[in-house]
């Protein structure tokens, strides 16, 4: 079952986000995690969820997850994002009442 995960970022140092951007994103295109969504100026419908930049995620499954967030050259590059930004993070599951 696929797995989501929601992210929004405030940036602080945009030099160093492109510099995560460039490191991680033939990351992404080699372990073919599905980019649905990446917006440099969301637009929040509640206060709570202003930021800089919000993406949606999906990996194949829960497997897939863990094996991305623990290849070390992502590591490395989520450096660079750390320094540059600060994340918030969410993590789901399909929906599959409809199925």
């Amino acid at each position: 079952m696929s797995t989501y995960v929601f992210a929004k970022f405030k940036i602080h140092d945009r030099a160093g986000y492109d510099r995560y951007v460039e490191l991680a994103t033939p990351i992404f295109m080699r372990e073919n995690v599905k980019i649905h969504g990446s917006d440099d100026a969301p637009k929040p419908i509640t206060p709570d969820m202003a930021a800089d930049k919000a993406v949606l995620l999906e990996f194949r499954d829960e497997a897939h997850y863990v094996h991305f967030f623990s290849q070390p050259d992502y590591i490395a590059a989520a450096k660079h994002r750390d320094a540059a930004s600060t994340i918030s993070a969410i993590k789901f599951e399909r929906f599959t009442g409809l199925d």
